[in-house]
């Protein structure tokens, strides 16, 4: 199979350059793990971000940049972040008007917004609490509707580069467990953050696994502030379920057992989150309390809400308060890139959790996630349609280009690993080690026991009684490579900055207001 254009990812940022892509006339194909709708962006619930000013508060386009700026901890990187916001309201109005998507309304047809994090503007467009699920079954109708080929269960294994362009990319057919070359004049990739690998303690789909993050650095590319790892608040606690900073918006209030509020519910989402570990720490429960909202805004605008901890908890939210705890959320990690998503790598773009533009810098305020893949998604559609205008032929695709995949698949269809087992070791040692709270000792011992579970994925265990999938087996490699990637990148950075926290370096530093980087 051959394309123009092949995005790889379903997430909001591939199906916005998908689309993009296609109605400018190019020959597009996306390339899913799963399913379009098994994906992050289908998980946010809360809103999307743009300088609207509909609530007549005053927010403009530069109220919203000075405040990304802000939350970015000073090494934000400007340019990308005023053409995030510019763009912004543009691609907000168009998923409204031009896609349907059903955002909330006020009484005069505009789009209704709330605050949220890090603002004291109200500028997060909302569908009710299930933003993202609008949105993400509206553009996977759009990919139907303009007939862009969709190939689902397909793992991305490698980059194919010739002398320094893209020529195309290795995936695992998971039908038939053998190796699919697809060539393309060029790649998007869009295969969304890798907080899904702190399992048991992740707000994500259990895919979000960092595939391309890992497949980028294999290529030789660069991570670029992998340390960053945004911890959301409100997780329902016991579950990975993600309580949106749309409950706080509205009112509700974070207290701890004492029933004493501690800390401004609408900070950015580190300082909430570290205010909730120092409770926990003093062995107080944290609660979201919602009962002072009037039951009519909550069977309005947090219905899903109300009826998922129900069904989980067995609780009213509008009698009781609900227990949380925080779970890792949003990577602002990710492969380097300039501002319009080009990577070291000709004709290869990285766009949303997965590439790292600079747009959040240290910490990512709440309701810029959706807005931003679907910005920086679109632009990155625009220029890779540019780039295959450019491109007479797809380099050549040599056997040995693709002969080591083969080999691994092979290698691992004969060796028994309990994948279950590596994957909770896994998330236990980052959530532990690397998560909230960090120091220089606990960093390195987290190195030596990725390694080590590196080495334990190289021997056959044949004691084992029920095989992983191969899939399963291709997630651990790239979950322990990117593992090892964060805590090298954590160990870099020797202060305290947004959502990177180190005990032992609790000062925000001067010397590291700069970007980390590191290869593997």
């Amino acid at each position: 199979m051959s394309y123009d254009i092949l995005v790889v990812g379903s997430g909001i940022a591939g199906m916005m350059a998908a689309i993009e892509a296609k109605e400018l006339g190019s020959n597009v194909a996306i390339v899913m793990k799963k399913s379009p709708l098994a994906n992050n962006s289908f998980m946010a619930k809360g809103g999307i971000n743009a300088a609207l000013n509909n609530m007549g508060d005053g927010d403009s386009i530069e109220q919203h940049i000075q405040d990304t700026l802000k939350g970015g901890m000073g090494i934000a990187e400007e340019e990308a972040v005023r053409i995030f916001c510019e763009h912004a309201p543009q691609v907000v109005r168009e998923l409204h008007r031009k896609y349907k998507v059903p955002f909330t309304t006020l009484p005069d047809g505009r789009l209704a917004q709330r605050p949220f994090g890090g603002t004291k503007f109200k500028r997060t467009c909302f569908s009710a609490d299930a933003t993202g699920p609008a949105i993400m079954k509206t553009l996977n109708k759009v990919i139907q509707e303009l007939n862009i080929p969709t190939i689902k269960n397909h793992f991305a294994l490698n980059l194919i580069v010739n002398n320094g362009v893209i020529a195309g990319v290795s995936f695992l057919d998971e039908e038939t467990n053998e190796v699919k070359v697809i060539k393309a004049k060029a790649v998007i990739m869009a295969t969304g953050g890798y907080a899904g690998l702190y399992r048991g303690y992740t707000t994500n789909v259990t895919d979000a696994t960092g595939d391309g993050i890992a497949m980028g650095l294999r290529a030789g590319l660069e991570g670029m502030d992998l340390e960053f790892i945004q911890f959301h608040p409100t997780g329902l606690a016991g579950t990975n379920y993600l309580i949106s900073e749309a409950a706080r918006a509205e009112g509700g209030r974070l207290i701890n057992s004492d029933g004493n509020e501690f800390v401004d519910e609408l900070n950015t989402r580190d300082f909430v989150t570290r205010a909730i570990v120092k409770q926990l720490q003093k062995g107080k429960q944290v609660y979201l309390d919602l009962t002072d909202i009037p039951e009519e805004v909550i069977n309005t605008k947090l219905i899903h809400l109300k009826k998922r901890v129900k069904s989980l908890k067995k609780i009213d939210i509008t009698k009781e308060p609900i227990p949380i705890n925080p779970l890792a959320h949003y990577t602002m990690g990710g492969i380097k890139t300039d501002t319009y998503a080009f990577t070291d790598i000709e004709g290869l773009f990285y766009v949303g959790e997965a590439g790292n533009n600079g747009v959040n810098g240290a910490n990512r305020l709440g309701g810029n996630s959706l807005s931003e893949g679907a910005v920086f998604g679109k632009i990155a559609g625009y220029e890779a349609v540019k780039y295959s205008h450019r491109v007479k032929n797809i380099p050549e695709i040599k056997n040995e280009d693709i002969q080591k995949d083969i080999e691994l698949i092979e290698k691992l269809k004969n060796t028994k690993i309990d994948t279950k087992k590596i994957k909770h070791t896994l998330g236990d040692i980052l959530y532990r080690k690397v998560g909230i709270i960090r120091n220089g000792y606990t960093l390195k011992k987290a190195i030596g026991i990725f390694e080590d579970l590196k080495k334990e994925m190289q021997t056959n265990n044949n004691e084992i009684e029920n095989d992983s999938s191969l899939k399963e087996k291709l997630e651990c490699i790239n979950g322990i490579d990117l593992a090892i990637a964060t805590a090298k990148s954590a160990l870099q950075r020797e202060e305290s900055r947004g959502a990177h926290f180190r005990l032992d370096f609790p000062e925000t530093d001067f010397a590291f207001q700069k970007h980390t980087f590191v290869k593997i």
